[in-house]
């Protein structure tokens, strides 16, 4: 025996059908966390080898990897108010005090200069020389170019910047 459905019977399944079908709303997704803060301060190395020719301290020897890097930097340094940047160079041990303390001046000069070309205020960027004293390595035992190659993480340049905000 066939059943038929009433037109109120029809209405009652369809509307019991479509409560059972809703859904809760879902809750909105949770809203994204802040950007994180900028730091005031940081120190930025870079490794003299890839500035310099070993000995050299010329911006006429600056290698095409060193200038995009003191590029990149410079646009760091124009983005936001500066309250002081300082510019530390660092040689190895190899030659005497006197010469690498004039070659890590040099070097930090170099970069200061390239820096100031680039927008950085001069009146807000100094630079330093420390010769060989503040090594990172110490390469005992190695001779030639086996040390030479060991030195290179002492031929640097830092550079320290403090922002103003």
């Amino acid at each position: 025996m066939r059943f038929k459905l009433t037109a109120a019977i029809a209405a009652t399944i369809a509307l019991l059908a479509t409560g059972c079908a809703s859904r809760p709303a879902e809750p909105p997704p949770p809203p994204e966390p802040p950007a994180a803060p900028l730091p005031s301060s940081f120190l930025e190395k870079l490794s003299a080898d890839g500035l310099f020719a070993f000995g050299r301290a010329s911006i006429d020897d600056f290698n095409p990897a060193g200038l995009a890097a003191l590029d990149e930097l410079a646009e760091r340094l124009n983005a936001r108010p500066l309250e002081i940047v300082h510019v530390i160079g660092h040689s190895d041990r190899i030659g005497n005090d006197r010469a690498n303390l004039r070659l890590s001046e040099q070097r930090a000069n170099a970069v200061r200069d390239y820096l100031i070309e680039r927008g950085v205020p001069a009146g807000r960027i100094t630079a330093v020389g420390r010769g060989s004293v503040e090594p990172v390595v110490d390469c005992e035992g190695q001779r030639g170019d086996a040390l030479k190659d060991c030195l290179a993480p002492n031929r640097r340049v830092e550079v320290r910047i403090q922002f103003a905000d």
